[in-house]
């Protein structure tokens, strides 16, 4: 059975990836300022022409199971790398409005703490 506080991230977490991933196709919010390394980064990120919509999809489909309570599991997992990634942005890019992606990295390794029982045969030695 899920606890209160579990119930709680997983749905705040969702809110946050869907309201992200839609912002990037429709851009209804504005975007942070950034400094000038991460906004080269994110520019070439957006030069690639895909790489910024296939987070976006990955942002919206967890997001989504987080808010369904559907797939929790394997939604953390596929999240892990992108959380990794926004954290690591702004601890090495740019602090500024860190506050969001720091959440989205601490609540994703909370979920995955949280269902590591349903690891346990993916991480079994072979």
């Amino acid at each position: 059975m899920e606890s209160m506080l579990t119930k709680v991230i997983r749905i705040l977490l969702g809110l946050l990836l869907v309201f992200a991933g839609l912002n990037k196709f429709f851009g209804f919010a504005p975007n942070p300022q950034h400094n000038a390394e991460a906004s080269a980064f994110l520019g070439a990120l957006v030069a690639t022409g895909y790489l910024l919509r296939l987070v976006a999809i990955v942002e919206i489909a967890t997001g989504l199971a987080f808010l369904a309570g559907r797939y929790v599991a394997l939604a953390t997992v596929v999240l892990a790398p992108l959380a990794l990634n926004i954290v690591l942005f702004h601890v090495m890019l740019d602090l500024s409005g860190a506050g969001p992606g720091l959440f989205v990295g601490a609540a994703t390794l909370y979920l995955l703490v949280a269902n590591l029982p349903k690891y346990q045969d993916m991480l079994a030695p072979r």
